[in-house]
C-alpha cells in the first residue's frame, strides 16, 4: 500500500480567484431557492440569457465582488456566465453581529478546507437548492439534518491476494480530486478509505454508523456483507458493479452507474423519437440463437411502444446472401431507415453492421441505435459506426473538449504524474455527486435523490421515485458518431 500512502501525500493544491465577463441583461427575477454552505445563507441564482454580473448584483442588492467569492470554482473571469448556470448569490446580513458571525466561522475552519482547495466544477444540470433551517425542522416529511463536514467511507478492495487493485486505486485517486472540488465550494468531506479485502477491517453496524455517506465495495458478495450490517438509517452506494442493481428492491442500496436493461430501453426510445413520416425502423436478430436477456428487452421495449417496425431475421452464414431483405426492408428514397440490432454476439454485429454499410453505399440514407456494448467490440471498424451514423446510448462518456474535462485532467497528472483513465474520472463524479447532495439535504439525502439530477465529467446522474427500499440511476447519455469522425453528445 505504499502507493496509497504517496498519493495521499499529495492531496493538497493551491485554489484560485476568479473574475467575471459580463452580458446585457434586461431583467432579473430574484430566487426563492436557497442553500446553506457551512453556516452561511446564499440564494441559487439561475442564470437565463443575457444575464450580467453587474444587473444580478443590483437585484440581490449585494456587491459583484461577493459574488465573485461566493463563485470563485467558477472561473467566470475566464469562462463568463452560462445559461444554465447556477450561481450562489449571498444573502444580505443585517448587523455587526452577522458579520462577526461570519468570521468566528472561517476562524473555524468552515470554510474551503486548507487540505482540499479544489477545483470548478459542472453545474449546469444542478437543480435550485433548499436552505437548510439552522434548528433542522422539518421539510416535506423529515429533517434537513446538514453535517458541518460530511464523513464519507470509500469501501474498495484496494489489495487482493496481496496485489493492489489498480482499479480502486485510480477510482481513490478521483475521489480526492472530488474532495478538492467541493471543498472550493465551502463543503468539507472526510474521506476514509476503507481496504474491505484487509483481514481484521471493521465493517460492523457500530463502525458504518459513523458515516454519512457509504461508497463501495465493488462486487456483489461483498456488497451483500455489508448489506447485512447496514445501519437502519444508512445507505450503501454501489459505485461500480451494475448488476447490483437487483438489490435496490430490498435494501437500502443506491445503484450508482446505469444498469445495462435502462440502456436497451434507451436504444429504442432514441430511435422512435427521431421517426419521421416515410421513415422505415428495422430490428435485426440472429435466428436459432437464444435470446439473451438484452436482446428481450430490446424486443419487449419496440413491441410496448406499439410502433410498426420490421424484423430481419438471418444466421451469421447467411449473411452474404441476406442484402435482398434489407432492401426489401429499407424506406423510400429521401427517407431513413433506422437499425436496431438485437443481438449480443459480436459476430453477428459486425456482419449486421457490414450490411447497413453496404446499403449507405447503395445510396440508401442509413441510422443506427445500440446500447454502449458495441463500442466495445474489438473486430468492429470505428469507420463503419462513423459511416451508418451510430447511435449509441452509454453510462459513461467523456466529452474531452469540456473545459472542466480538460481541467480534471491536468489536475490529475500534477498531482498523480499519471493519466486519469474510466476509473478516475467515474471516482470524482461519484464522489463529487453523493458529497454533493449530502451537503445540500443533510444526512437524510436519499430521499431527495429524485430532486438532484446532475452531470458529472464522465456520469451523469438521475433518479426516479423507485418502489423498492434502495433507488437506481436512470441516466443515459447519448452519443452520436457523425460522419466527420467525431463524438457528440447529444441532450
Amino acid at each position: 500500500m505504499k502507493r496509497l500512502l504517496y498519493i495521499i501525500l499529495f492531496a493538497c493544491l493551491l485554489a484560485a480567484n476568479a473574475s467575471a465577463q459580463e452580458y446585457i441583461v434586461p431583467e432579473i427575477k430574484v430566487s426563492q431557492d436557497k442553500v446553506r454552505v457551512n453556516g452561511e445563507s446564499y440564494y441559487a441564482h439561475v442564470v437565463t440569457e443575457k444575464q450580467t454580473l453587474y444587473s444580478i448584483s443590483k437585484a440581490y442588492g449585494v456587491k459583484v465582488d461577493a459574488i465573485y467569492e461566493a463563485n470563485a470554482n467558477l472561473h467566470l473571469d475566464s469562462e463568463g456566465l452560462k445559461i444554465g448556470q447556477v450561481i450562489l448569490i449571498p444573502m444580505k446580513q443585517e448587523g455587526s453581529a452577522a458579520a462577526e458571525a461570519k468570521n468566528e466561522a472561517k476562524a473555524a475552519g468552515m470554510d474551503s478546507r486548507a487540505v482540499f482547495p479544489g477545483m470548478g466544477a459542472h453545474h449546469e444540470t444542478l437543480p435550485p437548492q433548499p436552505e437548510a433551517p439552522a434548528d433542522s425542522s422539518s421539510v416535506e416529511g423529515f429533517e434537513l439534518d446538514i453535517p458541518s463536514s460530511v464523513n464519507l467511507a470509500l469501501i474498495l478492495p484496494f489489495s487482493s491476494g496481496g496485489r493492489v487493485r489498480e482499479n480502486c486505486l485510480e477510482f481513490y485517486c478521483g475521489a480526492l480530486l472530488a474532495a478538492k472540488n467541493l471543498g472550493e465550494q465551502g463543503i468539507s468531506l472526510n474521506i476514509n478509505a476503507i481496504d474491505c479485502k484487509a483481514p481484521g477491517t471493521n465493517l460492523s453496524t457500530r463502525a458504518l454508523s459513523q458515516y454519512d455517506v457509504l461508497i463501495g465495495p465493488t462486487d456483489t458478495l461483498d456488497i451483500k456483507k455489508i448489506l447485512r450490517n447496514l445501519p437502519h438509517d444508512k445507505y450503501l452506494v454501489s459505485p461500480l458493479e451494475p448488476k447490483s442493481a437487483v438489490f435496490a428492491d430490498l435494501y437500502r442500496l443506491i445503484q450508482a452507474p446505469t444498469p445495462v436493461n435502462v440502456q436497451n430501453e434507451e436504444v429504442v426510445s432514441w430511435a422512435i423519437s427521431e421517426m419521421a413520416p416515410g421513415d422505415s425502423l428495422v430490428l435485426i436478430r440472429e435466428k436459432g440463437r437464444k435470446l439473451s436477456s438484452n436482446t428481450l428487452a430490446i424486443i419487449n421495449a419496440l413491441n410496448s411502444s406499439r410502433i410498426k417496425y420490421r424484423t430481419i431475421s438471418y444466421a451469421l452464414l447467411e449473411g452474404l446472401e441476406i442484402q435482398d431483405s434489407f432492401m426489401a426492408h429499407a424506406a423510400a428514397p429521401g427517407h431513413t431507415t433506422r437499425y436496431i440490432i438485437a443481438s449480443e454476439d459480436e459476430s453477428f454485429t459486425n456482419d449486421a453492421l457490414r450490411n447497413i454499410n453496404l446499403m449507405l453505399y447503395k445510396k440508401y440514407d442509413v441510422a443506427l441505435y445500440a446500447p454502449s456494448r458495441l463500442s466495445r467490440y474489438a473486430t468492429i471498424e470505428t469507420e463503419n459506426l462513423h459511416n451508418v451514423s451510430t447511435h449509441l446510448c452509454a453510462t459513461y462518456f467523456t466529452d474531452y473538449s469540456r473545459e472542466d474535462v480538460k481541467h480534471f485532467i491536468l489536475a490529475y497528472r500534477a498531482l498523480f504524474n499519471a493519466e486519469p483513465g474510466q476509473f478516475a474520472m467515474h471516482g470524482y463524479d461519484v464522489v463529487n455527486y453523493f458529497g454533493s447532495i449530502c451537503s445540500v439535504y443533510g444526512r437524510q439525502w436519499a430521499k431527495r435523490l429524485p430532486d438532484y439530477p446532475a452531470g458529472g465529467i464522465q456520469t451523469a446522474f438521475h433518479f426516479g421515485k423507485y418502489k423498492g427500499k434502495g433507488n437506481v440511476n436512470d441516466a443515459i447519455i447519448r452519443v452520436l458518431y457523425t460522419p466527420d469522425f467525431k463524438l457528440q453528445a447529444v441532450r
